[in-house]
């Protein structure tokens, strides 16, 4: 989960420090830009299938970790 939180915190160009597992979509940096530019990368760095309509369910960053735990 770490390592998770230091990629994401690295494509948000944010200190690790500001983000947790708690931090919610369109709060701050994480807007609509954002969550596609995240998905494209943990699909990169993790060799998973996001699919689109799936992203509307998801409310934090814990909600998008669920998919690199599959």
């Amino acid at each position: 989960m770490e390592k998770f939180l230091a990629f994401v915190a690295d494509i948000m160009k944010v200190d690790v420090s500001e983000i947790s597992m708690e931090t919610r979509y369109k709060d701050g940096k994480w807007d609509s830009l954002m969550m596609l530019t995240l998905v494209m990368e943990m699909e990169a760095e993790y060799g998973v299938s996001i699919p689109i309509e799936s992203l509307g369910n998801v409310k934090t960053l814990a909600d998008l970790y669920e998919f690199v735990k599959q």
